[in-house]
């Protein structure tokens, strides 16, 4: 799968993740959208072996979304073949707050983890040793050459 391109506003050209260019339809879609769905489908692939595997439930509110919204995605990777849901309540191991543009910062390698973190634009409440589990469900995109 080869990465689409994009220019931004200085005319440079970036590499963007393909499941990053979802069309959002509305003025109310959230950016991060796609990075919930990209774990959903890797979930519906590979969902069984991840939920033996990770065996954790994690929980994202996303702030500063369309029109300064805020939403909560539940990502199940304990019960059943997994799921991501939005909206939904229930009960996480590690919960992440982030901004609704920093999610994608983070999905593109804009944004490392680490850094973020320590500048407090990821917050991280609950078991630590579980949220480092995280990056097992994350799909890799692979980069294409330029």
């Amino acid at each position: 799968m080869a990465d689409l391109l994009s220019s931004n506003k200085k005319g440079s050209v970036s590499k963007m993740r393909p499941a990053l260019q979802l069309k959002l339809t509305t003025s109310e879609a959230f950016e991060s959208e796609a990075f919930f769905k990209m774990i959903e489908e890797t979930l519906r692939k590979e969902g069984p072996a991840l939920v033996k595997k990770v065996n954790a439930v994690f929980a994202f509110n996303v702030t500063d979304g369309p029109n300064g919204k805020k939403e909560k995605w539940l990502i199940d990777v304990k019960n059943g073949n997994g799921s991501v849901r939005r909206g939904a309540q229930g009960r996480a191991d590690t919960t992440f707050t982030m901004k609704d543009k920093d999610i994608v910062k983070l999905m593109k390698g804009t944004l490392q983890p680490q850094p973020a973190f320590f500048a407090g634009k990821l917050k991280v409440s609950g078991n630590m040793g579980i949220a480092l589990k995280l990056q097992q469900i994350i799909p890799k995109v692979p980069q294409a050459k330029l």
